[in-house]
């Protein structure tokens, strides 16, 4: 799933209209929630895998959500994302490295 096509995804489901400025926050939003997302599970998965993987939109799509709504996330992350990103971590916890703990795309 591309950028573009998760912004515009989003901005239907949680009924925003689809305007240049909230586009752009969404967009921006995803970016800072993606970034947040990659490094607390594992930041030597490639972005295309995390991208194609349900659990991980599911993810993206709730904390970009809540940093739409609640920008200084005042209230951490909600317990949804938590699990998620629970999951995720287990999933992903030996992706991405051999077997000498090097990352892969080093």
């Amino acid at each position: 799933m591309t950028d573009d096509d998760f912004t515009t995804r989003l901005l239907t489901e949680l009924n925003l209209d689809d305007v240049d400025e909230t586009r752009a926050t969404i967009n921006s939003l995803m970016k800072q929630a993606r970034a947040v997302l990659v490094s607390a599970i594992n930041s030597n998965v490639d972005l295309k895998v995390y991208m194609n993987d349900d659990l991980f939109l599911g993810a993206l799509d709730a904390l970009t959500t809540q940093l739409f709504y609640d920008r200084a996330l005042e209230n951490n992350f909600s317990l949804g994302v938590q699990m998620m990103l629970v999951q995720l971590q287990a999933k992903y916890l030996n992706e991405g490295g051999d077997s000498n703990g090097n990352a892969q795309n080093s």
